[in-house]
């Protein structure tokens, strides 16, 4: 434990001199809740106390769910699921980049193996540290949506309530997910030996392959249609269609950060089952359990884990 003690504390001693780290905090910590709250002025400004009151959801109840401390706060967990890329695979990708690709780029693979022969402590102190920066992140952007939902009680009509424990284990659930991404793009970096090839391929290689086995199972995957498999040819292809993204790495991904979002979803006379059917059902994460998603991730992350583990005891690095 000793080894890995000491990799993890020379990597945060590296991580918080690094540029990156706080551009990342801020986007995160600053420039989200402002966006928000700046949003939130101007739909109470220019729609509050129109005909929007008389549909059945208020400016207020919207203002409320939107930016209010615990609302502001649930936007900091779900927003960046939302963006394409995700900024959560952004962060990780540039993460990675620096525990595990700055070795490589910077020639520094031997000096840190002769420095500490740990193999394993090397690598898993690299994905601690990583998990503790993200923590950090994770921790600061809720902190400071709290802090921008207090200042904005005093202008907005919004107040401190909300589901605070669920939101809390949501949090918790979506870092422990980013374990998984953690691995996935320090196996690409280190196996790639590419830096920059390493972010591209974290940044599009899963939603890339989960298109192309999907086309492959609606199309070259079935046998040839005749007028006697026809039926049982189309029960396939629903059943293909219906199981494989439970599966998905993405979708299960980033799940906990989507839920609450089914949440807005209600707000406007939607129901979250009417999803089913839609072309948004993927998005949000309908028909997927929060269990589930915390199955198909540990599976995930069991098996980069291993293969990162393999490459780097067994390979030579340069």
């Amino acid at each position: 434990m000793i080894p890995l003690y000491r990799v993890v504390r020379a990597e945060l001693f590296k991580a918080v001199r690094k540029r990156r780290s706080y551009v990342l905090a801020g986007l995160w910590w600053v420039l989200l809740p402002a966006v928000t709250l700046i949003i939130a002025r101007v739909v109470q400004v220019n729609v509050g106390g129109s005909f929007v009151d008389e549909t059945g959801t208020t400016v207020a109840t919207l203002l409320q769910e939107l930016a209010s401390p615990y609302g502001l706060a649930r936007v900091a967990l779900t927003g960046p699921a939302f963006l394409s890329p995700s900024y959560y695979v952004i962060v990780v990708a540039l993460l990675a980049a620096v525990f595990v690709g700055e070795e490589k780029s910077l020639n520094m693979w031997k000096t840190t193996l002769v420095a500490q022969p740990s193999r394993l402590a090397v690598i898993w102190g690299k994905i601690v540290a990583m998990m503790i920066v993200l923590a950090v992140l994770m921790a600061g952007a809720a902190l400071f949506g709290v802090l921008a939902g207090a200042a904005a009680t005093t202008f907005l009509p919004t107040s401190f309530a909300g589901a605070w424990g669920e939101l809390g284990a949501l949090y918790l659930q979506q870092w422990a997910h980013l374990a998984t991404l953690a691995l996935f793009a320090s196996l690409l970096i280190f196996l790639v030996r590419n830096v920059a090839l390493g972010i591209v391929m974290t940044f599009f290689l899963p939603a890339l392959l989960e298109g192309i086995y999907t086309v492959w199972r609606a199309t070259v995957g079935f046998q040839p249609l005749n007028r006697f498999n026809a039926v049982f040819q189309a029960l396939e292809l629903q059943r293909t269609l219906e199981n494989l993204p439970r599966w998905f790495l993405t979708d299960n991904l980033y799940l906990p950060a989507r839920v609450p979002a089914r949440r807005l979803i209600d707000l406007f006379g939607a129901e979250a089952a009417d999803l089913q059917d839609s072309p948004l059902a993927g998005l949000f994460g309908s028909g997927l359990t929060l269990p589930h998603a915390a199955l198909a991730m540990t599976l995930y992350a069991v098996l980069f884990g291993a293969l990162l583990t393999w490459l780097f005891v067994r390979r030579d690095v340069d």
